[in-house]
């Protein structure tokens, strides 16, 4: 059976004739692929042979080459790629803080490369080629988010400038090198860009103009004149624009809400919005709508992440808010392996589970009632959540016969604000209540004598599957961590900036008043008796391998034994996702091994996927 290819970081030329992504490798680890989406049946242009960390930025030009920005600390390198021949490329080192790519206009210019300088400010590079370099930089006195072309002249920008504790949007003239504030309404707090349409000057905004965070309608010519039309309060969810159609008449809309997505077309005009022929799934915030159509980064539990062309014609809307059954999207070569044989759906559907404080959402495959093994699944973050979405690792436990359940518990992204606030300063509390709660669920809905369910996190979902097992280490039969920390004071105490940076924001707090007090993995590892197995990169960044030497210590000295009781997997050369790095397929197949059958050594079970699943 082929495998599905696990593809990242998609990002569209400036005119949506081409497109590029990392795409993984047999044995872990990426390369970069680039479509010519304006060719025939968007043929792949070629996949480089050099092997690529996920930090890697690709970034295809509407001439038809790639740049790849391969990021390092204070030194990155830049690489052109010329589509017809292998060996033939440019490259330049270039001395930065920090460095991303934006795609260019179509003055001689390949790119942007927005550079954030360490003393909070932002300069601003145009990519040339002949040689390759960055030239003429313009300053900002502040961060920048976003950069919106204004124009079609590919000179003209507008792009959100953070400083002074404020935010607010700016021109940017990359013909004299200046940049200008944009006029915005007076009465605005917060006023930031979503969206532009350089062919007719349409721009998105959400604005608090009049007191109500929107999403507002203005122009380029007169960008201060804001209206809020009544199409976008009317749609369910979160809204997200992702791309305008080259006359800026109708934008494509993501609308998420809970693990779901939906892809809704926008009538600027008529201020009505349509449902796609896109079923519900996951949309990546990148989109392209060039003269050929509309092609968005889409991806579901059967369907693996790649490009797909959406018609929006007639027959590609439903017609109305409620609208008709949908029709089949057409898929470019970018969204699956040929060939390859996927479970048609394994079930994927989301349910919902009763908590302490009422519930939460989770994204289910296959059926967790009956299947000899479920696995639950805790995401990294806490800043994050499960969606509706193709994951390798949720793939692979599927292939091997266990059933997953993916939950969003409280701390994740995507149910309100005081859904994800409840851990703030609460790290292992509020989540660890709802884990507790799931697996109480899950329990007494499956048949006596039922193994219990094995749990998998990473990263945070490593640090509160921990948690989990200290808590209830009767409640799972096994538990596979990747990245995990002890505590957020033990990891503070060794991270680098951006980690500490992220427990200043809500990870301190007091010890909650309950039979486990302080959230230390340290301080309960005496209540671990769950067979474990935690895998960390030797060269994390995020959550230094530190955290899971210690861990291993404190097993050891409460008399845990090692091989027998836990096993410790400290990946040389890798990062904070070692499934995703060279080697991963190997770490990949223990890690489901010991999910699905205890045994980290032995080959996970391959059952009949054709008689079990249809292929899609």
């Amino acid at each position: 059976m082929n495998r599905p290819r696990n593809r990242i970081s998609f990002r569209f030329s400036s005119r949506a004739r081409h497109a590029a992504c990392l795409a993984d490798v047999a044995d872990g680890g990426f390369v970069a692929q680039w479509w010519d989406l304006d060719g025939e049946a968007g043929v792949c242009h070629r996949e480089t042979a050099t092997a690529e960390s996920t930090s890697t930025q690709p970034l295809p030009t509407d001439d038809g080459r790639l740049l790849l920005l391969r990021n390092g600390v204070g030194r990155h390198r830049l690489v052109l790629c010329e589509p017809a021949d292998a060996g033939r490329t440019q490259s330049v080192t270039v001395e930065a803080q920090g460095l991303r790519l934006v795609p260019g206009g179509p003055m001689g210019i390949l790119a942007l490369a927005i550079e954030a300088e360490a003393r909070g400010h932002t300069r601003i590079w145009q990519v040339r080629d002949t040689p390759l370099r960055l030239v003429r930089p313009v300053s900002l006195p502040g961060r920048t988010a976003g950069f919106f072309p204004l124009d079609t002249t590919g000179l003209r920008y507008a792009a959100d400038l953070s400083r002074d504790g404020g935010c607010r949007p700016v021109i940017v003239d990359l013909a004299d090198a200046t940049w200008s504030p944009m006029p915005a309404p007076a009465e605005a707090r917060v006023h930031r860009l979503l969206l532009s349409a350089p062919g007719s000057g349409l721009l998105l905004v959400a604005s608090d103009g009049g007191g109500t965070l929107r999403i507002g309608r203005t122009s380029a010519g007169d960008p201060a004149d804001v209206c809020f039309p009544a199409g976008f309060g009317s749609l369910d969810g979160a809204v997200l624009p992702l791309a305008a159609d080259p006359s800026g008449e109708r934008v494509a809309l993501r609308v998420t809400k809970g693990a779901k997505a939906d892809l809704v077309l926008y009538d600027v005009a008529e201020d009505r919005w349509s449902r796609t022929c896109l079923p519900s799934g996951a949309l990546h915030p990148v989109a392209g709508w060039g003269e050929k159509g509309l092609r968005v980064v889409y991806s579901h539990p059967s369907h693996p992440t790649g490009i797909v062309t959406v018609p929006t014609g007639p027959t590609g809307i439903t017609g109305g808010a409620t609208g008709a059954a949908p029709v089949s999207a057409t898929t470019a070569p970018a969204a699956t392996a040929a060939g390859a044989v996927l479970p048609a759906a394994s079930g994927a559907r989301t349910e919902r589970f009763d908590t302490p404080d009422g519930s939460l959402e989770a994204v289910c495959l296959g059926d967790w009632r009956t299947s000899a093994t479920v696995v639950v699944a805790l995401h990294g973050g806490p800043e994050a959540a499960w969606e509706l979405r193709f994951q390798p690792t949720l793939h692979r436990l599927i292939e091997a016969g266990a059933a997953v359940v993916a939950p969003n518990q409280r701390g994740s992204t995507g149910y309100g604000r005081a859904h994800s606030a409840a851990i703030h300063g609460a790290w292992g509390v509020p989540d660890l209540a709802d884990i507790r709660s799931l697996v109480g669920t899950l329990a007494a809905h499956r048949s006596t004598g039922a193994e219990p369910p094995a749990l998998h996190g990473v990263s945070y979902g490593a640090f509160l599957a921990l948690l989990a097992v200290s808590a209830d280490p009767s409640a799972w039969s096994r538990c596979a961590v990747i990245a995990p920390f002890l505590s957020a004071a033990r990891l503070y105490a060794q991270a680098e900036a951006p980690t500490r940076a992220l427990i200043d924001r809500h990870g301190h707090g007091t010890p909650p008043d309950d039979e486990l007090g302080a959230r230390d993995v340290w301080e309960l590892a005496g209540r671990i008796r769950t067979p474990l197995l935690v895998v960390h990169g030797a060269n994390d960044l995020t959550v230094p391998v530190e955290q899971s030497r210690l861990l291993r210590q404190r097993l050891i000295e409460v008399g845990r034994r090692e091989h027998t009781d836990f096993d410790f997997l400290e990946v040389a050369g890798s990062g904070h996702s070692p499934l995703e790095e060279a080697g991963g397929a190997e770490l990949a197949r223990r890690l489901v091994a010991f999910l699905v059958s205890g045994d980290a050594t032995a080959p996970p079970p391959t059952p009949d996927l054709m008689a079990a699943h249809p292929a899609v």
